[in-house]
């Protein structure tokens, strides 16, 4: 028997035969039809789909969106500190607004803390058909900002970070008016300071209905007179 003989018959050999043989062939068979698979598993898919579900409700319950990142560079002693600052807008577009600042190392870490602390500060819009109840003003810093009521199909007339700000809160209808500095921060914290002074046409019924109720000091010195 020559060489080559030997070197076919060995190449030609079964790989089954044996003990040694089957045992790779299990350990390696991928398509094995006895082993329960991923796909044919019921329960892992209902488990990965409620997953997937849940992760889904999560993401569409808050609009968060990223107005402004900066690059921040601290000169110290021993040289420069370079970090970055991120102006986050979070908001559900039913009326809730938060405005976050986040300052860190990392682009990806500031931007994570300005969104925790935008959720942690949220601010109520009152709404009335897609647009504020009444003109208001807000100030911060050197920004003087203008919301003006507008109609329906009017749209957002306004500067690109209020337009961030008040599509994440669901408001369609509105004109804005900025007079001093254009900051995106001024401009955000002018827009939180317009918010706050925002009433409801209900609370503005109660307090005048309060009002009514005392009587005024002339009316007193008219009875008095009488």
């Amino acid at each position: 028997m020559t060489f080559q003989q030997k070197g076919a018959r060995t190449f030609n050999k079964p790989s089954g035969s044996g003990a040694g043989g089957n045992n790779r062939n299990t350990r390696g068979n991928n398509n094995d039809p006895n082993k329960p698979s991923d796909d044919k598993n019921p329960r892992r898919q209902r488990d990965n789909s409620f997953g997937n579900s849940q992760r889904n409700e999560k993401d569409n319950e808050w609009q968060e969106k990223v107005v402004q990142v900066r690059r921040v560079t601290k000169v110290v002693k021993g040289g420069k500190n370079m970090s970055f600052s991120a102006l986050v807008v979070v908001g559900d577009l039913k009326g809730n607004i938060g405005v976050g600042l986040g300052k860190a190392a990392e682009v990806v870490d500031a931007i994570r803390k300005a969104i925790e602390s935008a959720k942690k500060n949220l601010i109520r819009i009152p709404f009335d058909q897609g647009s504020i109840p009444h003109q208001v003003v807000g100030h911060f810093g050197a920004t003087k900002l203008y919301l003006f009521r507008a109609p329906k199909g009017t749209g957002l007339i306004a500067c690109w970070s209020l337009k961030m700000a008040l599509e994440a809160a669901g408001l369609h209808n509105i004109v804005c008016k900025i007079v001093g500095s254009t900051n995106p921060i001024n401009v955000l914290g002018a827009l939180k300071d317009a918010i706050t002074n925002l009433k409801t046409k209900t609370q503005i019924r109660q307090l005048r209905g309060n009002n009514h109720n005392q009587p005024t000091q002339s009316t007193e010195v008219q009875s008095q007179a009488a």
